[in-house]
């Protein structure tokens, strides 16, 4: 059955008999509210199917009713969307779309899955459906779900997709390419619109924007997100997981963020340089080829879980990739090669500094640490001479939460929290020399496993090592903190914000995410 092309009020469809299977929706013109628009990039793969679109018939103005989605039994209506819930292979086939209007937070991620949206190729290249033998492509329809073990942007609106199981033509290979326009990811985390407001190109006000820098978005539009993170100006940064009218093809944008919900969260592990997982963490010339797996540069998995950096390299625990002759899904990540992004549902501290008080008459609350000699005191600097070599600005009654009216304060667990606390001191007495010498309010440092869980921290949270903390650099937004400490942070560590609080921590690998509030 060939292919045509209608036009209507709404959208631009490629249609086969009376019903489409590919759709790029227009939208309000920014300049002219008499005009709309729309991104013609997605049409391209239209005409380089084997069955390309020969007629096109016009439809606007005369008040008829939208076409009705090829495998939809919804009778033309859009079904609402189902809470990101993946659909197993063979099941329910029904698009979801964003949407508006109360809906329940999105189930979490259990693995990494993905839906087309619009009836597709997958390939064993990454080219044109046109430039492939029918032996290299397989024509997968609408709302057909996959789950995936990860996936690779290889560039050119490609991603590589390693399926769960080899479910495609022969069934015997996993490892296929897509066009991202005309799929989805499920992921779990919700972006939903509540008050009218522009998808950038830049986190900047919009007047500074031109009118293809910036996308209208109304409200109660819902987008499922790859990932968001804090930016400057009291933005988002998010990469879509789903495509919205007009940004079909770009996935990456800036929100602003109190014109907006975010609901949900996840982990997700990605190689930012071609690398070997191994069992054990030690080099891989000393391990079987059972015990070690090439992972290429730009792979995204689902994290699970992940342990305190050890001999340079971090276990992790994948969530539904199993890698290597035996299937393994822990493995040994070398720290320069990796990055983490998001971070765990429920992870809300709310935990409260003691403050340090000014001029003190004494030095305040004697303690003593596990594997160290002596006695300390509460308002001595961590650091007697930071490196700027003065008297450091930041104290251990700060760090260790100390109560100065019962003396009481997180004792910390073994030798290597105390040592953390130097090395994150460190970091912090260079944050306030980039702020003019002023000082800072800590909310937290250290937490013992019980203060961690009573406060809402993340179960693998730095702060129960001693080398993260949660501050406020007065009279600066914390989303304008973490913007301005990003790049100088670089790989050095985790970096993080809320709308109350920025987190810093020195784990030794770059970690990004957002506490979505």
């Amino acid at each position: 059955m060939g292919t045509w092309v209608k036009e209507t009020d709404e959208a631009f469809y490629l249609m086969q008999g009376n019903q489409w299977i590919s759709r790029i929706q227009k939208r309000p013109s920014a300049g002219n509210p008499n005009e709309r628009v729309l991104n013609v990039e997605g049409m391209r793969e239209w005409f380089l199917r084997s069955d390309s679109p020969l007629a096109m018939t016009v439809s606007v103005g005369t008040g008829g009713p939208e076409p009705e989605q090829a495998g939809s039994s919804s009778g033309g209506q859009t079904p609402p969307p189902e809470g990101e819930t993946p659909l197993p292979i063979g099941g329910d086939t029904s698009p979801e779309e964003p949407g508006s209007g109360a809906e329940p937070a999105p189930e979490p991620a259990k693995n990494l899955a993905l839906r087309v949206k619009s009836t597709t190729y997958f390939k064993l290249q990454p080219k044109l459906a046109n430039e492939l033998t029918d032996a290299e492509k397989v024509l997968v329809t609408n709302g057909t779900t996959f789950n995936i073990q990860y996936y690779i942007d290889v560039g050119k609106n490609h991603w590589q997709v390693q399926l769960l199981e080899p479910t495609l033509g022969d069934k015997t290979n996993r490892t296929w390419y897509v066009y991202t326009p005309d799929i989805d990811v499920l992921t779990g985390v919700r972006l939903r619109v509540i008050s009218d407001t522009l998808f950038k190109t830049e986190p900047k006000i919009s007047s500074q924007l031109s009118e293809s820098q910036k996308l209208f978005v109304k409200n109660g539009t819902q987008v499922s997100l790859l990932a968001f993170k804090p930016a400057a100006g009291d933005h988002y940064e998010i990469e879509l997981a789903d495509a919205i009218a007009g940004a079909e093809v770009n996935t990456k944008w800036y929100v602003y963020s109190l014109d907006t919900k975010v609901d949900g969260n996840r982990q997700t592990l990605e190689v930012t340089g071609d690398t070997i997982f191994k069992a054990r963490p030690v080099q891989a010339s000393q391990l079987s080829d059972a015990d070690k797996v090439l992972v290429k540069k730009g792979t995204v998995f689902l994290l699970n879980s992940y342990a305190q950096p050890e001999s340079n390299h971090v276990r992790v625990a994948l969530q539904g990739a199993f890698l290597g002759p035996q299937n393994r899904t822990s493995w040994h990540a070398y720290v320069p090669d990796i990055q983490i992004s998001g971070t765990e549902l429920g992870n809300r501290p709310s935990d409260q500094g003691p403050g340090q008080p000014t001029n003190p008459a004494d030095r305040g609350v004697a303690m003593s640490f596990p594997g160290f000699t002596g006695t300390y005191y509460s308002n001595d600097p961590i650091q007697p001479k930071n490196r700027y070599g003065v008297r450091g600005n930041f104290t251990w009654g700060e760090a260790l939460h100390v109560n100065r009216s019962t003396g009481a304060y997180r004792r910390p667990a073994n030798a290597g929290v105390i040592y953390n606390i130097l090395k994150v001191a460190d970091a912090m007495e260079e944050i306030r020399k980039m702020y003019g010498d002023k000082p800072l309010k800590i909310n937290s440092w250290y937490r013992d496993p019980a203060t961690n869980a009573a406060v809402g921290g993340a179960s693998m949270s730095r702060h129960l090592s001693g080398d993260a903390v949660d501050f406020v650099v007065p009279g600066v937004r914390c989303y304008d903190v973490y913007a301005r400490l990003n790049g100088w942070w670089g790989s050095r560590g985790g970096l993080a914000s809320s709308s109350v609080f920025t987190h810093i921590d020195v784990r030794g690998y770059r970690a990004r995410w957002s506490y979505g509030y």
